[in-house]
């Protein structure tokens, strides 16, 4: 056996553990079929059972990665509760309801439901208003903008700081995929300091729209806000309690959203309208449906790391960005060159089996400060290719970056476990997510963070809460345990 080969070079999967099955319950069987605790006993049969499901609640507590109080947070997060809460609450002639909704969600429901962008936009603004007399819906751009000029922001002063005071030069980690930062703070605590502690758009859309309404003197129980988001990590992330004053009420999936409307017994497509101004009527005061409805470059995750990078090449308009490919197609990194030298780097990493290898590489001390193996580099350079040196320089090397953006799924957020991607291989998973990809690219307006960022932080009027408190877990053994969230 190879030395090189370690347990982490294992692939993705892992088997579940005895107590991730739940016990089947019976339903009008024999009594003596079932033990006191009404569990069914193996040895006999029962005349009907139940059927099993399980929920994300019962996943994470057996994994023992919430609390059990974050577990009763997260069972407020649902369709039915919101069908419930909402119903409950549109009695009452002063509460309204506010929807947001993410990039990944629009694209995931006009895919499913075999529409374009804009028409499965105006099919859920049509929705939710004629079915919940919504009042405002926004897409999630703007507190996309602001989380992407505060990361720049805070990124630059790092490096400063770091060239200044020699420090450790290890890169940042992003903090806005709950799955990535859940896993960090239950299992690698020792990677939390690494964390950029910029709160989610998720999270940064509730604060704006938290501060819109106090302009309006609108109070914060006059209104409901429920977010549509690609995972259900995300319910978590809501759940915090640093995110519970960003005046997030709900989170559901697009999963949900259709389960939503099997229980309500409607035909999504039965809502579809050519009424364009919906963009602008259900935008709330000082919002630019051209605005918050687009995206940016950079990816469909976000584009952190490529909108650092070209916040630094505005800098030196004589340096070059390129884009290096990792050794799967989950890695990226875009490099900047001026006279030869790297003066910029951060990367893209998304998927569980990359997420072990980052933990490997940088809490095990051999991070970017490491030393090359001179006898491996000699092997290289004597290899039967002349350009071994040029393709060795040409493949993406996110530890070496000034700001690694990274996602639990593979694929990143357009692999959301809350999509309509349903029960699909992972050829076909993959073509999905590159298909979905594409449809970002073609069919959403692109907007610039870097200059709308300062701009929409200062409309803002008031201090937004934007940054995250960590909570890293001290642990007794080192251990490893799978995010939230789809795999290949």
């Amino acid at each position: 056996m190879s030395a090189l080969l370690s347990e982490a070079d294992l692939n993705d999967f892992i088997s579940p553990a005895l107590a991730c099955v739940k016990p089947t319950q019976v339903s009008g069987g024999k009594k003596d079929n079932t033990n006191l605790n009404g569990e069914y006993e193996v040895s006999t049969e029962p005349d009907q059972l139940e059927k099993v499901s399980i929920t994300l609640s019962d996943c994470l507590a057996c994994s023992g990665c919430i609390t059990s109080s974050e577990e009763i947070l997260l069972s407020s997060q649902s369709h039915s509760v919101f069908l419930k809460n909402w119903g409950e609450l549109s009695q009452q002639e002063d509460k309204f309801l506010v929807v947001s909704v993410s990039p990944q969600c629009r694209l995931s429901l006009a895919q499913y439901f075999d529409l374009t962008l804009e028409a499965a936009d105006l099919c859920l603004m049509n929705f939710f208003q004629k079915q919940f007399q919504c009042k405002y819906m926004v897409g999630t751009e703007m507190g996309r903008i602001i989380s992407i000029s505060k990361t720049v922001e805070k990124i630059i002063a790092h490096k400063k700081q770091k060239q200044n005071t020699d420090v450790d030069r290890k890169p940042l980690l992003s903090a806005v995929c709950p799955g990535f930062l859940i896993y960090t703070e239950k299992t690698k605590p020792q990677l939390a300091p690494m964390l950029l502690n910029v709160k989610s758009p998720q999270q940064i859309t509730g604060s704006l729209i938290k501060a819109t309404f106090e302009d309006l003197a609108i109070a914060r129980d006059s209104f409901y806000h429920l977010s549509l988001m690609p995972c259900f990590d995300k319910k978590l992330e809501a759940s915090r309690p640093e995110s519970l004053g960003d005046g997030i009420d709900c989170v559901i999936t697009p999963r949900e959203v259709v389960t939503m409307l099997q229980e309500l017994n409607l035909d999504f497509k039965s809502f579809l309208t050519e009424d364009t101004s919906l963009y602008g009527r259900l935008s709330p005061p000082g919002w630019d449906p051209r605005v918050h409805w687009a995206s940016n470059l950079g990816g469909t995750c976000g584009g952190y790391a490529y909108q650092y990078v070209t916040a630094i090449q505005r800098l030196h308009p004589q340096s070059r960005m390129i884009v290096l490919e990792g050794r799967n197609s989950d890695i990226v990194e875009y490099r900047l060159l001026h006279d030869g030298a790297i003066i910029a780097a951060a990367s893209e990493l998304s998927g569980f089996r990359n997420i072990q290898n980052l933990v490997r590489k940088l809490a095990s001390g051999a991070g970017p400060e490491r030393k090359r193996n001179i006898t491996v580099l000699r092997k290289r350079r004597t290899g039967p290719s002349a350009n071994s040196r040029e393709m060795a320089a040409a493949t993406a090397d996110p530890y070496h970056s000034d700001y690694i953006e990274v996602n639990a799924c593979p694929g990143a957020c357009m692999n959301g476990g809350g999509l309509l991607n349903g029960e699909q291989n992972s050829l076909k998973r993959k073509q999905l997510v590159q298909t979905l990809n594409k449809r970002h690219g073609q069919e959403l307006a692109m907007v610039d963070p870097l200059a709308l960022g300062p701009k929409l932080e200062e409309a803002a009027a008031r201090p937004l809460s934007l940054e995250y408190v960590f909570a890293p877990v001290k642990q007794a053994a080192e251990k490893d345990l799978v995010s939230v969230g789809s795999t290949w």
